[in-house]
């Protein structure tokens, strides 16, 4: 975990009668509260009571909704459920006060890599089908899959990645009441928020399963050492539009923003710890994404943990182009290049929903002949088993 921001940049919120600062667009920004705070505020979200924020006509209207009203409207299972682990989190906070702080911090990429120049090579890779970024991705940069809106449909009837961290973990929640939305340059960075619950399944097969004991080591703050970036995908109503070398580039940008640290050597910088970002409901590509996040990782100086949340196959793809980049040492900026290419020469002329050519496929064939690339092209089941530790 990164060390605390100055306190020059940072607003610890103390006073009673002060209003809470917000984190506005456009503004690099950093609020810590403490546990007991958001406790706080949570149950008040719970008893809907913070005025002139159930209206996207109000002045809080760029702001996601806090309210919890919505969880209780009508008796989906997926609220049940979400009632049941937040109901979890109340009754741990009431037995026991906690003592800890949680920061807040809004980070804007003011000035972007010039991707088509970037000289660095890919660096290392950890891939694997099975855990998830919460269960295994200690001490690493933990990514939150994003809505703009912060939290995305965690007050209402989502329930997927994003809505499962924050249940789980509730005190993301109150990032809420005082997140704008994120904009293309922006991101949120969480530190120091405890895990209350465990839970089995995903969508519609969440349960919530039991009370959870979060052991994290403290840092010198008294923050959880756990950190969560809040990145935003882009949502694509057809498959081939994300191959825009537009809508490319603003990816990379979105997951740099979250990566980078400008106040922190790229050495003691953590791995990342992702997975299938904007592949759902938001409609991305597996193996783009993938390829897009180990790229600003590799300009940001990390390295990556990446989990496929059971796809076996992706994994093997995955890590089998990981490792024709890195034998080839194929920089960032060479892999940009082709990723136009592929954009221009394939999806361009495409007249289907999805192309002919596979964009892992136009890699390796322009990287080497294929009788190179087939010779070269390392076993499937080879070095996938790294070992975690390596990365943290």
């Amino acid at each position: 975990v990164n060390p605390p921001p100055t306190l020059s940049k940072t607003v610890l919120f103390g006073d009673k009668t002060t209003p809470i600062p917000l984190l506005k667009s456009r503004v690099n920004h950093s609020l810590t509260l403490s546990q007991e705070q958001i406790a706080c505020l949570l149950a008040n979200a719970f008893f809907c009571t913070f005025p002139r924020r159930n209206s996207r006509k109000s002045e809080y209207g760029n702001y996601p909704e806090i309210n919890f009203y919505r969880l209780f409207e009508g008796s989906s299972q997926r609220k049940i459920e979400k009632l049941k682990t937040l109901l979890c989190y109340f009754r741990r906070v009431t037995q026991t006060k906690p003592k800890g702080l949680v920061t807040f911090t809004r980070q804007i990429l003011n000035k972007a890599p010039n991707w088509e120049s970037c000289q660095t090579q890919l660096t290392r890779l950890h891939i694997t089908c099975e855990g998830t970024i919460e269960d295994n991705g200690y001490g690493m940069l933990q990514v939150d899959f994003a809505n703009r809106f912060v939290g995305g449909g965690v007050t209402g009837h989502g329930l997927v990645q994003e809505e499962i961290r924050f249940v789980i973990n509730p005190e993301l929640i109150v990032s809420r009441l005082f997140t704008e939305a994120l904009e293309y340059n922006e991101c949120l960075i969480i530190t120091g928020t405890e895990q209350y619950s465990k839970y089995t399944g995903y969508a519609e097969s969440y349960k919530w399963k039991e009370s959870y004991t979060d052991e994290t080591p403290r840092d010198d703050w008294q923050r959880r050492c756990t950190e969560i970036v809040a990145i935003d995908a882009l949502k694509y109503r057809h498959f081939l539009e994300q191959f825009l070398p537009e809508k490319m580039t603003r990816e990379l940008n979105k997951a740099y923003c979250g990566f980078f640290r400008s106040n922190a050597n790229n050495i003691h910088l953590s791995a990342v710890a992702t997975g299938n970002w904007g592949c759902g409901a938001f409609g991305g590509d597996t193996r783009l994404k993938a390829l897009i996040q180990m790229m600003a990782a590799a300009e940001a100086g990390r390295d990556v943990a990446y989990f496929t949340f059971g796809d076996l196959q992706l994994m093997r793809d995955v890590h089998k182009m990981h490792n024709f980049l890195t034998d080839r040492q194929v920089t960032v900026g060479q892999l940009y290049s082709l990723l136009n290419q592929y954009s221009d020469t394939v999806c361009r002329n495409c007249h289907t929903a999805r192309p002919d050519v596979s964009l892992y496929n136009f890699i390796y064939e322009k990287i080497s002949s294929p009788a190179t690339a087939n010779a070269s092209e390392p076993d499937k089941d080879s070095g996938i088993s790294s070992v975690m530790s390596d990365f943290c």
